[in-house]
């Protein structure tokens, strides 16, 4: 018996690598009992000694033996002596592995560790299922105790992972399971109760990254907003309403404890330490991003603190006070944003070939960075950023740091010696995007990855241009000229250029209103100047030239989509010439062509309005007159270019408020007891009464400058069955909708003078 075991641990040394006895003598039996000599042993001598007869160990031969080897360690040592193990989870085949120690275990400890392995498996084999309220207590409270035996554990034996290993195993074993908590929402709210949400944010901050990696993927189902329209078969209407609205609570709930538990910060600094190098890792980083998106779209759809309802008067209160912020807010209060900048700027797209980045390689940078402008794009369009509720603005954001950083410590012992003037860093997200842009400004987007990303970073920078303070540094950056320059190339980006001009020149005035008083922005200078110096320097630069031919349409200034995007494509123009014989694919390739075509005209209009809304005859570099005479030349070929698009525009709006009045919608609205006349303007609007207005706008700056240009507006006027009663109407409609100020004094100006 004891002849077979000896043979199964030397097996299993030989299995797991454990060196020969003459390497390792530390390790090796000092005996092996034999009644007879059954042949030589490595490092023994057969003789008869004080425990009988067999083989004993020779350590002098075994010491020379490994000091003639002269094998060096290929252990890696930190400077102190120490060396800090790990525990690594494989989430593709379920195995667990640990790096090798300095002291390998032995056979007999290697079949301790199985047994014990058998023992947890087979304890935990139960399912949680979130239907029943006390299984979801008792994992709850399972995964309490783990994670509080886990803290124990890695507390008093850090450098021993073998002490915590099978203790790790089991706590991610258990933060997986929680993933069926998704198919039942009702059990959200007894989660929150247990505090396993705390567990939850405390778990993103482990040392060990797959264990906050199991965490964000677990969170991103339980916290999908497709729950919140899931299951919605349920006999009549009541029955469905009344579930969705349990599951909104829950939904909400759930987020908001996350967030209360400050799993943004952990968020923020998890993305620091992962590897996108590796898999693994590289799918954590998607999963965080995925999170972020998840919350900001439960923010927009109301849902994040629904939950926090109670009928407690105070509770209530504290509830609403809460609901003010949102979760930009309290992003913005993280690194998340500069990380994301940073993220933007690293372009490692040329490392990546087009088809592995499409299907060999899925979570490739190229994805993960298009990923980044995603998130980033969202959060820049978000009232709260918009409205300067919260956030820097994007030239000075705080640098990014982590809780993780190694160096952290030695990077605070050298701030201490840098000036004051010098001591914090700065992230400039303005300069990150005109360089993303910029690559572009010559040629078109390869693939469609890089297309979308484009189209991430003008979203970005457009949304970003709404607050007046960005509008200043856009300028100061030479921003402009880097749109026109797009313009002039005829690009894809020239469309995109158009859209950023169209925000930089027309700004947020409500929005600086709110917060400014209606003056001054945070930098000290008055709105209206910072976009009245944006509209001069851009006559200043050449814009009238590259912009009057777009506003008359001429299709050799018209930037052309790339071939990548869908309304870019072959199959587009085709569609676009071909009356019959079409198929859905190419008819959706015209319609993104079409729409590409119609934004480009919109925001050379509205371009435009802000050109004669800010530029007066004070204006400098004779921006004023050299406006006023494009209109003039030619025989006021322009000015009939506005009298056609004010015809068309007004024509859209009328029939899409006519459309409203003849829908359902507007039934429903009457039935609901609702304003009508409110919810049709409002369909105008969208119906193109917004361009409507402002080309109404144009022409009154036209014609009250000129007087030939007067004259020939009311004879073309005239020519088209219509009169100047068309446009008194427009901006007698326009200066209704509009809050007192600078800008509904002048089309007050202009419905007096016309």
């Amino acid at each position: 018996m004891s002849k077979s075991a000896s043979s199964i641990t030397d097996v299993l040394d030989s299995v797991i690598g454990i060196p020969a006895s003459t390497n390792d003598p530390s390790h090796a039996q000092p005996f092996i009992a034999s009644p007879k000599f059954t042949g030589s042993k490595p490092g023994y001598v057969y003789r008869a000694g004080d425990q009988g007869l067999g083989y004993y160990l020779d350590s002098h031969r075994a010491i020379s033996s490994r000091s003639s080897s002269g094998e060096p360690d290929k252990k890696r040592a930190k400077p102190n002596g120490e060396s800090k193990p790990s525990v690594r989870f494989n989430s593709n085949t379920e195995t667990r592995s640990i790096p090798s120690r300095r002291q390998p275990v032995s056979g007999q400890e290697l079949l301790a560790q199985a047994e014990e392995e058998a023992l947890t498996s087979s304890s935990s084999t139960k399912l949680f299922d979130p239907s029943q309220p006390h299984s979801t207590a008792s994992f709850a409270s399972s995964l309490l105790k783990t994670h509080a035996k886990n803290t124990l554990l890695r507390a008093q034996h850090g450098h021993d992972a073998e002490k915590y290993m099978m203790n790790e195993v089991q706590l991610n074993d258990e933060l997986l399971q929680f993933k069926n908590a998704a198919v039942d929402t009702s059990c959200y709210e007894m989660l929150v109760e247990k505090g396993v949400m705390g567990v939850f944010g405390r778990c993103m901050e482990h040392e060990n990254t797959d264990v906050c990696i199991s965490v964000l993927g677990v969170l991103v189902e339980l916290l999908d907003p497709n729950l919140l329209s899931e299951n919605e078969n349920e006999d009549g209407d009541n029955n469905r309403e009344e579930t969705r609205n349990k599951r909104v609570y829950n939904v909400g709930l759930l987020a908001d404890a996350f967030v209360t538990e400050a799993g943004l910060d952990a968020i923020a600094n998890n993305l620091g330490r992962f590897d996108e190098s590796m898999e693994e890792e590289a799918k954590g980083v998607e999963d965080a991003l995925t999170l972020v998106e998840s919350l900001l779209d439960l923010d927009r759809a109301g849902v994040l603190y629904s939950g926090q309802t109670s009928n407690d008067d105070d509770t209530r209160k504290q509830s609403s006070d809460k609901s003010a912020a949102s979760v930009v807010s309290a992003v913005c209060k993280t690194g998340l944003l500069s990380w994301l900048f940073q993220r933007i700027e690293k372009n490692d797209t040329s490392n990546d070939d087009s088809n592995s980045m499409a299907a060999n390689n899925p979570i490739s940078p190229a994805v993960i960075r298009l990923h980044a402008s995603e998130v980033l794009s969202t959060i820049l369009q978000h009232e709260d950023y918009c409205t300067k509720k919260c956030g820097a603005k994007l030239a000075s954001l705080p640098e990014y740091t982590s809780l993780f950083d190694e160096n952290e410590e030695t990077t605070e012992k050298a701030s201490s010696d840098i000036p004051k003037e010098h001591e914090q860093k700065c992230v400039d997200g303005m300069e990150i995007l005109l360089l993303a842009i910029a690559a572009y400004r010559k040629s078109d987007p390869k693939v469609e990855v890089e297309c979308e990303f484009l189209e991430n970073i003008f979203d970005a920078l457009a949304a970003s241009l709404l607050r007046s303070d960005n509008v200043a540094d856009f300028v100061e950056k030479e921003g402009i000229q880097l749109m026109l320059r797009c313009v002039r190339e005829k690009v894809h980006s020239g469309g995109g250029a158009l859209k950023v001009l169209n925000f930089a020149f027309s700004g947020s005035s409500q929005a600086d209103m709110d917060n400014n008083g209606g003056s001054v922005s945070s930098s000290g200078a008055s709105n209206d100047d910072i976009y009245k110096n944006a509209c001069e320097i851009f006559v200043h630069t050449g814009g009238l030239k590259l912009l009057f031919p777009l506003y008359m349409a001429r299709k050799s200034a018209i930037p052309c989509p790339a071939a990548c995007s869908e309304g870019g494509s072959d199959l587009a123009k085709k569609a676009m010439t071909t009356k019959s014989g079409v198929s859905k694919r190419a008819k959706r390739a015209a319609h993104a062509r079409k729409k590409w075509l119609a934004e480009v005209e919109q925001n050379v209009v509205n371009i435009m309005y802000a050109l004669t809304r800010f530029i007066h005859e004070q204006s400098k570099y004779d921006s004023y007159s050299r406006l006023l005479a494009k209109f003039v030349e030619e025989e006021c070929e322009k000015c009939d270019r506005t009298i056609e698009l004010c015809l068309k525009y007004d024509e859209k709006a009328r029939i899409a408020e006519y459309q409203y009045f003849k829908s359902d919608e507007a039934e429903d609205a009457e039935e609901l007891g609702l304003d009508l006349d409110v919810a049709a303007l409002s369909a105008k609007l969208r119906g193109g009464g917004d361009i409507f207005h402002r080309l109404c706008a144009i022409l009154s700056f036209v014609c009250v400058g000129s007087t030939r240009s007067h004259g020939h507006v009311r004879e073309q006027l005239k020519l088209q069955g219509a009169s100047i009663t068309v446009i008194k109407e427009g901006l007698a409609e326009f200066a209704s909708l509009l809050v007192d100020g600078s800008q509904k004094t002048q089309i007050e100006h202009y419905l007096a003078s016309i």
